[in-house]
């Protein structure tokens, strides 16, 4: 017989005599004190373990991450292969990508970067050099001689006829001087992140640190 069957059997059945109505009175408020009971305790049980379920899902902290040397080195190296027809497209174009690779930094976002140059890139040309040595002898009042090397260096651009139009030949750029770095982004006021986006910055634009300041956005 169930705890639930009981209870009705022993709240229900007919009693007549009186003694046994007081009887049956006490037994009830007893029975409905000890449901009482067992409810909070119940309720207790699944209440923890409620709580318990929804410490377990609390999304997990990502620790910062900073770039690996091979980004940057990437980095660097797509920086330094592109061309421009203007210091303002330059600047542009350094300030963008950028952004992008600082904002792969765990804990960093919403990345603003302004970079200056002292001058747009410049082009290394190829040069013909062609070399003089000359040698004399010479004779002193005192009747001895002497040798005097001579050497004369003369260099030129190379040029190619390309269709009637002489062309130098390219081979190679000299980027410009960074004057300095100025980076705005979210999460620069932890300290450890503010210094992994210097050391990045340093790094991809071959800069000092004094160069580069880094502000939170606000």
């Amino acid at each position: 017989m169930s705890l639930i069957q009981w209870i009705k059997d022993q709240l229900f059945k007919k009693q007549t005599d009186n003694s046994q109505k007081k009887h049956l009175n006490k037994q009830t408020l007893l029975l409905l004190g000890i449901l009482g009971i067992s409810f909070m305790l119940i309720s207790h049980f699944f209440t923890s373990s409620s709580g318990t379920d929804s410490q377990d899902s609390l999304p997990t902290v990502t620790h910062p991450k900073s770039l690996s040397t091979n980004q940057l080195q990437s980095a660097k190296e797509k920086l330094g292969t592109s061309k421009f027809s203007s210091m303002s497209k330059y600047e542009s174009y350094y300030n963008q990508r950028l952004a992008r690779i600082l904002e792969q930094v765990t804990g960093v976002s919403k990345v603003s970067v302004m970079v200056t140059f002292s001058s747009t890139e410049k082009n290394i040309y190829q040069d013909n050099v062609k070399t003089q040595t000359n040698q004399t002898e010479e004779q002193d009042r005192n009747g001895g001689t002497r040798t005097v090397n001579e050497k004369n260096e003369d260099s030129e651009v190379v040029v190619i006829d390309n269709n009637s139009q002489k062309t130098p030949v390219v081979v190679g750029k000299e980027q410009p001087e960074v004057r300095g770095v100025l980076v705005v982004a979210e999460g620069a006021n932890n300290p450890t992140l503010k210094s992994w986006i210097m050391q990045a910055v340093s790094t991809v634009l071959d800069v000092p640190n004094y160069k580069v300041q880094v502000l939170p956005k606000r």
